[in-house]
């Protein structure tokens, strides 16, 4: 199954989204360190199954998606590495301070995974697009044309 419209991936999001929200609620609410700590791996599972099933325009539908794409475009995923990383930076702060626990530890392991894939994905989708914009052929190139 592959969820190509942002109609598609919308509703995806916003039910990963809705269920998270509601166990994290509950875990809260009758202090199980545990679970919020199987949450946390679940949730990550979740989004990066959910990043194998998202496609974008042009993208192929059909096959695998390379494991190290989290979107279809660069600045998205540079987008989302820069919020997990700073989402991960602000819970060390408050970890730091002594606001944390196991669980939290375990949100920033996961928090700094997250802005990993996403920021491997920026990199290698701006070499992609760098690629593919560059022209084919010496003759496109005015340096070599043109030396002096």
């Amino acid at each position: 199954m592959r969820f190509t419209t942002p109609a598609q991936k919308a509703v995806v999001i916003a039910a990963l989204v809705g269920v998270s929200l509601l166990l994290t609620l509950l875990l809260d609410a009758i202090h199980s360190e545990p679970g919020s700590i199987v949450l946390t791996v679940l949730q990550v599972l979740a989004w990066y199954l959910a990043s194998r099933m998202f496609r974008g325009p042009g993208e192929p539908v059909q096959g695998a998606r390379p494991w190290w794409r989290m979107t279809n475009r660069p600045l998205l995923s540079g987008v989302l590495a820069a919020v997990y990383a700073a989402t991960a930076l602000v819970n060390v702060v408050f970890s730091a301070a002594g606001f944390g626990s196991a669980a939290g530890w375990v949100s920033i392991a996961a928090e700094v995974l997250l802005a990993a894939l996403f920021a491997t994905s920026w990199v290698r989708l701006r070499a992609l697009a760098t690629l593919s914009a560059e022209p084919v052929g010496w003759a496109h190139d005015a340096r070599l044309r043109h030396p002096h």
